[in-house]
């Protein structure tokens, strides 16, 4: 028996040789067989008519395996079931070639995955199955493999006619070559059956070619109106935009892409228009618009974008159109000082504009001047009179830049249009009528941080969580880095220490900030914030050792982050640092007219310090002012300053003064400075003598302390109290004198209070706030309030702090 392979590779006298053996033994005992690759470029028509000619001569033709066929090699391989649906995915990557069919059963057992008797097994492709798909390209001779280099190339785009014209192939040709692929089980349609195979045709390809290639086909998809995205992919393989359509093209790509969610190839799309772009105007439009696209993917690589035009601007070569956008991105970023210089510069130019340049950026300088980010001296927003009122009244119904949305919250005019509409109001509506997009991004960040800083944590929780959540299925981690942020300062404004330091992570390890980004500047915040609350003082000087850039100490982040470090220094007793830190904090919100406590308590953190250093009257004189400052604002400043000034104060008025602040505190929902203002109140108690109401005052302080994660806090009380460390329930004992009305406490609650007024009275007495009252019975708030007022009456009580605690070990009869 003679065999012979790859017959289409033999040599013209070798051939000869073959020939003249089939011809002289008719009658001898041999079996020749020649394979030879379906539709190979070698044709010798005199061998092949001459083997016609044989009597004996017979050609076979081997099709793929049949899903049937490829199931029974699966059995015989791997022991599965004999079933055309378990061999299902295999033959789709295969294409019933029992070459690659091996491969991939090879593979499989490579990967250390046991065959399984009774299920499907997925296939696993790896090196084998890709060179084994290799070589059925290449011994396919040379217009198959330029055929699937080509369609490695134009990918869905493929199509027999474009492959003619990229490949420079005549129709029969390209048809044959299709048809050789498909019988190979390489290709469905034209189509690659699995991506490993066409990655490896690219990287395979000479790289000069490959380009060469990409470019070519970026002209040809162009020229036959191909799609938009299609063309940009091959330009950005091809990395070339030479052409004079390329500039437009690629702009428009990056819009598409952003609409579907595809910020990655916006970018690059940019990026390449960019580098093609000779007009400078065109070249800083397209630099900005990819630092706000960038928010998308990374909030500090977009910051670093705005270096190119923030010089550009300093040169006086940044063309005036684009000055708005880019102070608009400044502001978003935190970089306050940087936007005054911007606004100085932009008035000068405006001052030189005519009417059709005007329309182009006169909202923004005024958006700027609203945010009290503007080129003007300390205070002058006090002395605009008539004029700034007048801008106010007309800015009402205009989108707000993104720190006045946070000035908003305590100035009123966010979002009013007009009417009356609340702060949180206004806020609530941007976020319900508003996609997310790129359009949208700040201004729903705006939002959300005006609901923050108007004291309403409880209703921005939600709506972060949901956006943050949109933003990962959307492949925005930028995007989820900032709510992150935000999150983390929510979770701490509410008390909840742990949450705060993981949601700050989070945003970290989005946003390591190793490359020198303000933005890490939050988060940071955050977490120093939260760790020294927790105690944990080495997690939080670890944080602080973190390198930050200089530039952090010029925008808003940087706020945050010195009173976060002066909250760490009070608490590990250096009390003069911190007072440098918090006064320091203080001066930079005054200089950006940024001077809001409910953005910023820094008198409160101040008039601790001052306490600590033994001056009590500094120390009144701060809160006091930072209470007639913050007004009408949020209970939560309201509760921390007025616990500071019960402790600044006299004893006979502070009783009155922490009644008040518990009040306020239990409103604002931030249970850890409610558990320090309990605290305060239970030791002011206990100082008086009040030891039974003291016992369950601090009992209520310490499990709030603990639910919160603050273990300092929670030995302090224990240390002050005398509570065992395992057990939240004090010990009640006798009243030995009261402070004020003490309440009787009825022999029997049952008989006055009904089941649901005591639940409800039970949890009061536990510390929990109205609307947690409510969540917890499954009532609404004003139900509670209800209960409550009943409650009140029966035992002829005034407020939550004479609710009997005899009242919790009733409602445990009940239940």
């Amino acid at each position: 028996m003679i065999c012979v392979d790859e017959l289409q590779l033999v040599d013209a006298t070798s051939l000869q040789y073959l020939l003249y053996l089939a011809t002289r033994s008719r009658s001898a005992k041999l079996l020749m067989v020649f394979a030879q690759a379906t539709d190979s470029e070698q044709k010798d028509a005199v061998f092949n008519t001459e083997l016609l000619r044989q009597p004996n001569f017979q050609r076979l033709r081997l099709e793929r395996l049949s899903w049937e066929e490829t199931a029974q090699l699966l059995t015989t391989r791997l022991g599965l079931p004999d079933s055309a649906d378990v061999a299902y995915s295999w033959y789709e990557v295969s294409g019933g070639n029992p070459l690659l069919l091996r491969a991939v059963i090879d593979d499989y057992r490579t990967a250390g995955a046991p065959p399984r008797r009774g299920g499907a097994v997925e296939p696993v492709v790896g090196d084998m199955f890709v060179q084994a798909a290799l070589t059925c390209v290449y011994r396919s001779g040379r217009i198959v493999s330029r055929l699937a280099e080509g369609i490695a190339v134009l990918g869905a785009s493929a199509s027999l006619e474009l492959l003619g014209r990229l490949l420079r192939i005549g129709p029969t040709g390209t048809r044959r070559g299709a048809a050789a692929l498909d019988a190979a089980g390489l290709v469905d349609g034209l189509a690659f059956r699995h991506p490993y195979v066409e990655a490896a045709v690219l990287e395979d390809m000479d790289p000069d070619a490959r380009l060469d290639m990409n470019r070519r086909a970026a002209v040809l998809l162009h020229q036959g109106g191909g799609a938009t995205l299609a063309v940009a992919r091959h330009l950005l393989a091809a990395q070339s935009a030479d052409e004079p359509w390329a500039v437009p093209l690629l702009r428009d790509a990056a819009q598409q892409a952003l609409a579907e969610d595809d910020a990655k190839l916006a970018v690059a799309c940019l990026e390449l228009a960019y580098s093609a772009c000779e007009d400078e105007e065109l070249r800083a439009g397209i630099r900005i618009g990819t630092a706000g696209i960038m928010w998308r993917l990374n909030p500090s690589a977009s910051e670093r974008m705005l270096a190119e035009p923030l010089a550009a601007l300093y040169a006086d070569r940044l063309p005036a159109a684009h000055i708005g956008r880019l102070i608009e991105l400044l502001l978003a970023h935190g970089r306050i000082e940087e936007a005054r210089g911007a606004i100085g510069r932009l008035n000068a130019v405006m001052s030189n504009a005519g009417p059709a340049s005007m329309s182009q950026f006169r909202m923004t300088a005024r958006w700027a001047q609203e945010s009290g980010a503007q080129d003007r001296p300390p205070g002058a927003a006090a002395r605009q009179g008539e004029d700034a009122g007048a801008t106010r009244a007309q800015l009402r119904s205009r989108r707000p830049s993104a720190l006045s949305t946070i000035t908003a919250a305590f100035s009123g005019f966010f979002g009013r249009g007009g009417s009356e509409e609340s702060p949180v109001a206004a806020a609530e509506k941007v976020l319900e009528v508003s996609p997310l997009t790129d359009a949208t991004f700040e201004p729903i960040v705006n939002s959300v941080n005006a609901l923050v800083y108007a004291g309403r944590p409880d209703k921005a929780a939600p709506w972060c969580d949901a956006l943050m959540d949109e933003a990962e299925r959307r492949r925005a981690p930028g995007w989820r880095a900032i709510f992150a942020s935000i999150r983390a300062e929510i979770a701490l404004r509410q008390g909840n220490l742990v949450e705060s330091a993981a949601y700050a992570t989070t945003a970290l390890e989005i946003v390591p900030g190793r490359d020198g980004s303000v933005f890490i500047g939050g988060p940071l915040a955050s977490q120093i914030l939260a760790y020294t609350a927790m105690g944990k003082y080495d997690a939080a000087a670890r944080q602080l050792s973190r390198p930050v850039p200089e530039a952090l100490f010029k925008s808003i982040y940087g706020l945050g982050y010195t009173r976060a470090r002066g909250c760490y220094y009070l608490a590990t007793n250096r009390i003069n640092a911190a007072l440098g830190e918090f006064l320091m904090a203080g001066r930079l919100a005054q200089l950006w007219e940024l001077d809001q406590p409910a953005l910023l308590p820094w008198r409160s953190d101040a008039a601790e310090a001052w306490l600590e250093l033994g001056d009590r009257e500094k120390a009144a004189n701060l809160v006091s002012e930072q209470l007639a400052r913050n007004g009408a604002g949020d209970s939560r400043v309201r509760g921390v300053s007025l616990r500071i000034l019960a402790a600044a104060g006299d004893i006979e008025n502070r009783s009155r003064l922490l009644g008040q602040a518990v009040e306020e505190l239990q409103c604002s929902g931030d249970r850890l400075e409610l558990a320090r203002a309990l605290d305060d109140l239970g030791r002011t108690l206990r100082g008086s003598g009040e030891l039974g109401r003291a016992d369950a005052i601090m009992g209520r302080a310490w499990r709030m302390a603990k639910e919160c994660g603050a273990e300092e806090l929670c030995a302090r009380i224990r240390l002050d109290s005398g509570l065992e460390a395992r057990d939240p329930r004090p010990v009640v004992r006798p009243v030995s004198g009261p402070l004020g009305p003490k309440p009787a406490v009825p022999p029997s609650l049952g008989t006055k209070l009904s089941e649901s007024e005591a639940r409800v009275a039970a949890l009061a007495v536990d510390g929990y706030t109205n609307r947690e009252i409510a969540a917890n019975l499954f009532i609404t708030i004003s139900t509670v309030e209800q209960h409550l007022t009943r409650v009140y009456r029966k035992l002829n009580i005034r407020s939550r702090q004479q609710l009997p605690t005899a009242l919790r070990a009733q409602v445990d009869e009940i239940a």
